[in-house]
Formats: C-alpha cells, sequence, structure tokens
C-alpha cells in the first residue's frame, strides 16, 4: 500500500498566509481561508463545509454578488451577437501545497458554469471524473500498482487542494465564446478549496453531461458537453426529488428503472427506503417497504 497523502495542518496554515487576499466572492470560507464551494440546492443555501471526496458527486457554486460580475451577467452586451452571459472556471490542482509523491502538472479543469438562483453560478461535478475523461489525472497523482492505474489522491486520508481563476463569457448561436475574459469584467483568482480526507465510500457513480440534458447548454456548444462528471446544476435536483424537473436525456419510457438515493448516488439493489426512480425521460419518488 503506498504511503497516504495527507496535507498536514502546518501546511494548511502555510497555504492559508499564501492566499491571504481579500475575499473577492460572497462564499462562506473556511477557518484555513478556503472557501466552501459545495452548495445546498435543496435549502437554497451552501453547505457547511466541502465535505465532498475527490471522486464524488457535488454541486460547485460561487456566489458574485458584491464582484463586478453582479452587475455585468446583468447587463446586455453590447456585441448584438451575444445571446447570454455566464460564468466559466479553471481549477488546477495547486502544487505549491500537493504533496503527493507521483504528481505531475495534468493542466486545468475548464468549462463553463450555468445560473442556479439569485447571485449563484455554478454546475455539478466529479472532479476525479472529469479529470480522468480528460486525460488529465496525472495531477492527482496517477501511478502503476501491480499493472492496474492508481493515484495518490485515492489513498486513504488524501486531500486535494485546488485553485480556481473564474471568468465571465458571453455566448452566440455559432460561438461559444463570442465573449471572452476582460470583455464582461476581470477575471477573479483568488478562490481555492480542498476536498474531504478520502476514505473511499462515497464514490459517486460515473455520469455525462449528456446523460442528463438534451442538446447542447448554451447555444454553440454542440461538441462541448460530452465530458465524464460534469452536469448542469437540474442534476442534483432531479436526483434529489426535486419538483417540477425530469429526465431530459433519455426517449425510451420502457427503459429500465434505476434507483438512486436522496443524495443522488446509484443504488443496485434497493432495500427498504425512499428512493429516486429514473425511466426514462421520468423520475419519480418512491419509498419501498
Amino acid at each position: 500500500m503506498k504511503k497516504a497523502y495527507l496535507l498536514l495542518a502546518s501546511l494548511l496554515c502555510a497555504s492559508s498566509a499564501m492566499y491571504a487576499q481579500d475575499v473577492v466572492f460572497a462564499n462562506p470560507t473556511m477557518e484555513d481561508g478556503s472557501f466552501i464551494v459545495k452548495y445546498d440546492l435543496e435549502n437554497h443555501k451552501f453547505a457547511e463545509s466541502n465535505d465532498f471526496e475527490i471522486d464524488e458527486t457535488f454541486l460547485f457554486a460561487i456566489d458574485v454578488t458584491g464582484t463586478d460580475y453582479e452587475t455585468a451577467l446583468k447587463t446586455p452586451s453590447r456585441n448584438p451577437n451575444v445571446l447570454g452571459r455566464s460564468m466559466a472556471h479553471d481549477f488546477y490542482v495547486n502544487n505549491d501545497v500537493c504533496e503527493f509523491e507521483h504528481y505531475t502538472n495534468g493542466g486545468n479543469l475548464d468549462g463553463r458554469l450555468f445560473h442556479i438562483e439569485g447571485n449563484i453560478y455554478g454546475a455539478v461535478f466529479n472532479l476525479f471524473q472529469l479529470a480522468h475523461g480528460r486525460y488529465k489525472d496525472t495531477c492527482f497523482g496517477l501511478f502503476q500498482e501491480n499493472g492496474v492505474d492508481n493515484y495518490d489522491a485515492l489513498q486513504p486520508g488524501a486531500v486535494v487542494t485546488f485553485g480556481a481563476n473564474h471568468f465571465g463569457f458571453g455566448w452566440s448561436a455559432t460561438n461559444p465564446g463570442e465573449e471572452w475574459w476582460d470583455a464582461i469584467a476581470a477575471p477573479i483568482t483568488t478562490l481555492w478549496f480542498h476536498t474531504a480526507p478520502y476514505t473511499g465510500t462515497r464514490k459517486s457513480a460515473d455520469f455525462y453531461f449528456d446523460d442528463f440534458t438534451e442538446g447542447p447548454a448554451f447555444e454553440g456548444c454542440e461538441s462541448t458537453w460530452a465530458d465524464k462528471g460534469y452536469a448542469m446544476p437540474q442534476y442534483i435536483t432531479e436526483l434529489t426529488g426535486g419538483a417540477g424537473v425530469e429526465f431530459i436525456g433519455m426517449d425510451n419510457a420502457d427503459a429500465p428503472a434505476e434507483y438512486y438515493n436522496l443524495q443522488g448516488m446509484k443504488v443496485n439493489n434497493p432495500e427498504k427506503g425512499i428512493y429516486i426512480v429514473r425511466q426514462g425521460r421520468e423520475a419519480s419518488k418512491v419509498v419501498l417497504k
């Protein structure tokens, strides 16, 4: 068994000092200065902490209240081709605080965020699946063990710290980046966050954007959204029984029933309890006795 890679308290203190900057997003922060980025869509508020593990699905969100984006995202573009505006992101493993033995800079995990509610923008992520699907998983300490891929980030107790860069964009009918970067407001680079220590007990099932969304998320993005581990925020609503939302990624109403618990995790052999059942386009909450 490879050595577990914990980010020690002293190292986190050092990273806190390194990130000693003004809070630019309205997200709550932890004692070490890191941001809480997990959002509770059912209760319309941020979670108490980032309790998600690296391979667990969660709803990422930023609150742009008090930033230049609060007004800019609601202001029509001067460019007549721009049909709408939203936020985008770059995530990257922070190698300044990364202790992974096999760490290799695998590049950033970029993409577009979606308007959730009010000044909240975000998307559903499984960061391990997203990196793996894009062949950028070397940033999680990829190594071979007995001929099988393994990761420092998947060792017991491992914590992954992410830096992030956020910026606005506008899309047109033919160009998902018709408006970019400083055309809306200066990019914000101060957000950083980390995962919960890895236990391997909360791993989420794989999913793709196209499993839950019919057609492109934004005009001009037809080939952009086949990513594994990435979906619109409604994905969380669907799997937690949100009212008025149905699955739209599958046409066959006679498809086999799939069961999910209220945390959005697929259950292959459901027993007694409350579940969300997906069958074709339909989703409903059921109680098994």
